[in-house]
């Protein structure tokens, strides 16, 4: 069974982040430079392959990405997506439809809290 991944990548040297970037049936992938607490990203998970809302959106990589950022604007979550001749830290996010997850987390912050609510609010359409 796959796993929630999270990895820290060092982009650079002529990594193509944008082959790191996919989507089949079972499992989603995405880079980002700010990573979101790990509660949005599960949550973004979740939403991606059990949500019953039809996006507008036809890249489910997009999607996806504007589920990281609690957001449905393509143009704000897309402010998180890795520049073309940037060099540092960005964050591989992976996560599959078998993934099971069933531990508690702590929410830390209104932010998060406000960033789940977001994505709890627009997954209803």
């Amino acid at each position: 069974m796959d796993e929630l991944e999270i990895l820290e990548l060092t982009v650079g040297n002529g990594l193509d982040v944008r082959s790191l970037i996919k989507y089949d049936e079972n499992c989603v992938t995405q880079v980002v430079l700010r990573l979101p607490p790990v509660s949005v990203i599960r949550q973004a998970c979740y939403i991606f392959f059990n949500g019953k809302y039809k996006t507008k959106i036809r890249d489910k990589t997009l999607y996806f990405l504007t589920l990281l950022n609690s957001t449905d604007q393509l143009s704000i979550a897309m402010r998180n997506t890795v520049p073309k001749d940037y060099e540092g830290i960005a964050y591989l996010i992976k996560c599959c439809k078998s993934d099971i997850i069933t531990d508690q987390l702590k929410i830390s912050s209104n932010q998060e809290r406000i960033s789940l609510s977001m994505n709890a609010v627009l997954s209803l359409g």
